[in-house]
């Protein structure tokens, strides 16, 4: 049997002015400033001394507690947003009809694409014209660094020089 739910002095305290003048109409003078008692003067009164049984109240209760007790770290929320969206396997792969190594499909082959890009960058030459072109060039720049009285440099020096630079800026960038 469900026990009968004292109502609390916080509810008390504010309810009986009310109630106070729901039952002594001649008495009250807060339902001349408060217009919405006098509606709500028959329906407000019965309904606040129902009993509430003792489960409604426990469940009430809980209701209100229903916070949780810490922050969600920024890391649970992630995995419970990406449940089920991780990375998948490539299947589609196949063989790159121009050099022969392996691509995914309907996917340009990166190699391919990235001599293509240099084939571009050089005019369109082949490897050995842009070699030529080079001793050309520093057959010139050393002629001139000649006429100056400097000293020539040598080009796969250089070249040499310019590749451990290169990797060296690579190593600290990664």
């Amino acid at each position: 049997m469900a026990a009968i739910r004292v109502p609390s002095t916080a509810f008390l305290s504010a309810f009986l002015p009310i109630a106070r003048a729901t039952l002594l109409p001649d008495l009250a003078p807060i339902t001349r400033r408060l217009p919405l008692l006098q509606q709500l003067r028959t329906s407000l009164l019965p309904a606040a001394f129902l009993p509430i049984p003792s489960l409604l109240g426990e469940l009430w209760d809980g209701l209100l507690r229903a916070v949780p007790k810490k922050k969600t770290s920024h890391m649970k929320k992630r995995h419970r947003f990406m449940a089920g969206k991780g990375l998948k396997d490539v299947t589609a792969l196949n063989k790159c009809s121009a050099c022969g190594r392996a691509k995914r499909a309907h996917v340009l082959c990166p190699y391919c694409v990235q001599s293509i890009r240099r084939w571009f960058s050089t005019g369109f030459r082949s490897g050995q014209e842009t070699e030529v072109g080079k001793d050309e060039f520093y057959e010139r720049y050393n002629e001139e660094r000649r006429i100056q009285g400097k000293e020539p440099i040598d080009r796969l020096v250089e070249e040499e020089d310019s590749e451990k630079a290169r990797a060296r800026a690579k190593a600290k960038s990664a």
